[in-house]
C-alpha cells in the first residue's frame, strides 16, 4: 500500500486515493513520517529522533512515543516500511509518493510549468509542532530552501521564456514568484520588461511604483539600484511616445514570438558588448509579413531596457529619394542628448549638427557644416557614437532598410569604419530579394567577412509554432478544434507569421460565430468567416508588387486555374510557351506564392490564391480567363 503526499501547501495525505488513516496524521507521526522521508537514505538514529520531535520529555516516555509512531507507520504501510538496527530506523521512501520528488525532477529539467503548478504553497504550509523547537527549526530551513529554489528556477524560467519572445508566459511565471514573495525584485524585473515589451509600459510602470511604496512603508527601504534604471528606462520609453497608454497584455492579445527563439538568442549573442569592442551588424531578413520587423522591434527595444542606448528609425518609401534623410531621422532620435557625445570630434560635431539643430544650439562651438558626402557624414556618425559608447553600448536600428536612400546606406559603411572599436551593433531588417538596393547588398556581403555580425532569416512558421500561437490568442479553442484549425492554417497561410497572425486575431474578435472555425468535417471546405483582414490584403499586395511583370501575370492566371496548376494550362491561358512558364513559376516558388508538388503545383496559401482572384482581377479579365481556361484546347482566343 502505497502514501500519496502533497507537501506544498497545506499537507494533504492520502493512501490508494483515499484519505489516509487519521493515526497517520497526527502531528508528530506524520512530522517522523515526512523527516524520515528527507532524510539521507531515509535513515535516522532513535535519539535524534527523539531530541528532534520530543525534546521535552524524558527519555522513557520519549522513546515510547517514537516506538508508538512507528507502529503507527507499520499499520498503514506494512511491517515492511521500517527497518530497525540497532540504534537507526530506515523508512522504505518506495512507499511514500511525494510531490517533492516531482519538484526534484522538474527542478534538474528545468521544466518551469511543472514548477508552477506544483508550488502551490511553501512546504506543508500551516503544518508545525510547537513543543519541537528542533523540527521546528528544520521545517523552517526546509521552507526556505524550497522557497529559494522555487522562486530562482522560476524567475530563470521566465527570464528565459522572456527573451524567446514569450512575455505573456513569462510575466505568468514571474506573478507566480511575486505571489509568493512580493521582495522577490529578480521575477519583479522579469515582469517589468515582460509587460513593457508586450506593450503594456504603464502597467510595468504601475507594478514598480506600487512595489517601492510597499518597500518603503514594510521595510523603510527603496528599490534596487538596477531595478530603478529599469523603471526609468521604461519611464523614458512613454516619455518619447508622448505618454501613449497601451493597452495590458492581458487585453491586447499580443501575440508571443513563437518559434523565434533561436533567432533571438543568435542577435542577443551580437548585441552582447565584445571583448575587446567591436562594431558589429545583424542583418534580419524576410518578405513582406514575415515578421522580420518585429523581430528588429523586440531585439532593440530589449536591448534599450536593459542599458543599451538606442537609435531607432523605420525607413519609408517617399523618402527614398530625399538623400540622407535615414542618417538625419537616426541623429535625431536622441543623438544630440547622449551622455558622452561631448567628446567627439569637434568635425564631426560640425557635420551632424547641420542635421540636427539640438546639436547646435548644446555644442555652439560646433558651427554646421551641410552638404557633406556619405564618407564624411558616415565618419561624423561613427565618430559621435563611438564618443556614446564609451558610456555603454549603443545600438543603431534600420527597418525597411531596403527602402533607405543611396546617400544613407553609402553613409552607414562609413560609419562602421570609423565606430569599428566600439561597442556598437547595426540591426537592419530588410527585404531580401532581386530588387535589393547596391548599397545594402554590399554592407550584407561584408557580414561574417570584415564585418562581425549574422544575417538571420524571418521563417515561415511550422505546425509547432502555429499552435503555440493559436493556444496564446483562442484559449476557448479545445486540443481538437486548435489541431483542426492548425491543419486549415497550414493550407489557408502557408506559415505567413502576418497571415497566421492576423487570422487568429480576426477569429479571437469574431464572436462565438467564429469560436470553432473549422467545423469538424469541413476542415479544408470551409470559407473563412469574416472578410480577408486589412493587414494581410497590404502585406499580400506589396508582395505581389515585388514580382515582375511577367511573373506577375502568371500569378494571377494561376489563381483563376484554380488550387492545383499544371504550367501548360497557364501557358495556353497567357498563349506563350510551357518552358516560358516553368520560368516564372520558377520566380513565384522562389517568392513563395507557389510550390512544387512534383507534378502540378500548389498555391502555397490558399490565402494568396482568395486574394489575387477577387482583389487583383477585375471580373471582367477574371471571366476571360475563365472562358479561355474551359474553352478547347485548340481554340485561339486573344491574350487576356
Amino acid at each position: 500500500m502505497t502514501l500519496t503526499l502533497a507537501a506544498f501547501g497545506p499537507p494533504r495525505l492520502t493512501q490508494d486515493g483515499s484519505p489516509a488513516p487519521a493515526e497517520l496524521t497526527w502531528r508528530k507521526h506524520l512530522a517522523l513520517l515526512v523527516y524520515l522521508a528527507r532524510s539521507p537514505g531515509g535513515t535516522r538514529r532513535r535519539d535524534h529522533l527523539i531530541g528532534l520531535l520530543w525534546p521535552d520529555k524524558d527519555e522513557a516516555h520519549a522513546r515510547h512515543s517514537l516506538n508508538e509512531a512507528c507502529r503507527a507507520i507499520r499499520r498503514a504501510v506494512g511491517d515492511a516500511a521500517l527497518e530497525t538496527r540497532g540504534d537507526t530506523i530506515t523508512f522504505d521512501s518506495a512507499l511514500l509518493a511525494a510531490d517533492w520528488q516531482d519538484a526534484e525532477d522538474a527542478l534538474a529539467a528545468r521544466d518551469v510549468a511543472r514548477l508552477a503548478a506544483l508550488w502551490r504553497g511553501d512546504f506543508l504550509e500551516g503544518f508545525g509542532i510547537p513543543d519541537a523547537s528542533p523540527f521546528e527549526d528544520w521545517l523552517a530551513t526546509e521552507r526556505t530552501l524550497w522557497r529559494t529554489s522555487f522562486r530562482e528556477a522560476l524567475t530563470t524560467g521566465a527570464d528565459r521564456v522572456m527573451r524567446a519572445g514569450r512575455h505573456h508566459e513569462a510575466l505568468a511565471l514571474a506573478s507566480r514568484v511575486l505571489r509568493a514573495d512580493p521582495a522577490a525584485e529578480g521575477a519583479l524585473r522579469v515582469a517589468m520588461l515582460a509587460e513593457a515589451l508586450a506593450g503594456a509600459a504603464p502597467a510595468a510602470l504601475a507594478r514598480f511604483d506600487a512595489y517601492a511604496a510597499w518597500l518603503r512603508a514594510e521595510q523603510d527601504a527603496e528599490p534596487a539600484a538596477d531595478l530603478l534604471a529599469v523603471a526609468e528606462r521604461i519611464r523614458g520609453g512613454q516619455r518619447h511616445r508622448g505618454g501613449r497608454a497601451d493597452p495590458a497584455p492581458e487585453s491586447a492579445a499580443t501575440p508571443p514570438l513563437c518559434g523565434r527563439e533561436h533567432v533571438l538568442a543568435t542577435v542577443a549573442a551580437h548585441l552582447a558588448p565584445a571583448d575587446p569592442p567591436r562594431v558589429s551588424v545583424v542583418l534580419v531578413g524576410g518578405g513582406p509579413g514575415s515578421g522580420k520587423s518585429r523581430l528588429l522591434r523586440e531585439v532593440a527595444e530589449r536591448a534599450r531596457l536593459e542599458g543599451t542606448r538606442l537609435l531607432a528609425v523605420t525607413c519609408v518609401g517617399a523618402d527614398a529619394d530625399a538623400q540622407g534623410s535615414t542618417i538625419t531621422a537616426l541623429v535625431r532620435r536622441g543623438l544630440a542628448r547622449a551622455a558622452g557625445l561631448a567628446a567627439a570630434p569637434p568635425e564631426a560635431l560640425a557635420v551632424l549638427a547641420a542635421l540636427d539643430p539640438e546639436i547646435a544650439r548644446r555644442f555652439p562651438g560646433a558651427a554646421p557644416r551641410p552638404g557633406s558626402g556619405p564618407a564624411e557624414l558616415g565618419r561624423a556618425l561613427g565618430e559621435a557614437l563611438a564618443a556614446v559608447a564609451e558610456e555603454g553600448p549603443v545600438a543603431v536600428a534600420v527597418d525597411d532598410a531596403h527602402l533607405a536612400d543611396t546617400l544613407s546606406l553609402e553613409a552607414l559603411a562609413a560609419f562602421l569604419r570609423a565606430a569599428e572599436d566600439a561597442p556598437v551593433t547595426l540591426l537592419f531588417a530588410a527585404r531580401i530579394d532581386a530588387a535589393i538596393p547596391a548599397g545594402l547588398s554590399t554592407l550584407r556581403a561584408r557580414i561574417g567577412h570584415d564585418l562581425a555580425g549574422v544575417e538571420v532569416a524571418a521563417a515561415p512558421l511550422g505546425d509547432a509554432e502555429v499552435a503555440s500561437l493559436a493556444l496564446a490568442l483562442l484559449p476557448a479553442y479545445g486540443e481538437e478544434e486548435r489541431a483542426r484549425l492548425v491543419r486549415r492554417l497550414r493550407r489557408e497561410a502557408s506559415g505567413v507569421p502576418l497571415f497566421v497572425v492576423e487570422i487568429l486575431r480576426a477569429l479571437a474578435g469574431g464572436g462565438a460565430g467564429a469560436m470553432l472555425w473549422p467545423a469538424a468535417g469541413a476542415t479544408t471546405a470551409q470559407p473563412l468567416p469574416f472578410p480577408v483582414p486589412g493587414a494581410v490584403i497590404a502585406a499580400l499586395t506589396l508582395r505581389i508588387h515585388t514580382l515582375t511583370p511577367p511573373a506577375r501575370e502568371a500569378l494571377l492566371a494561376a489563381a483563376v486555374a484554380g488550387a492545383r496548376v499544371e504550367a501548360s494550362v497557364v501557358a495556353r491561358l497567357l498563349d506563350t510557351t510551357d518552358e516560358d512558364i516553368e520560368a516564372r513559376f520558377a520566380e513565384l516558388e522562389r517568392a513563395g506564392f507557389l510550390r512544387d508538388d512534383g507534378g502540378p503545383y500548389l498555391f502555397a496559401a490558399e490565402l494568396v490564391r482568395i486574394f489575387v482572384t477577387s482583389e487583383m482581377l477585375t471580373s471582367g479579365e477574371r471571366r476571360r480567363l475563365q472562358q479561355r481556361l474551359t474553352a478547347p484546347a485548340s481554340a485561339g482566343t486573344p491574350h487576356p
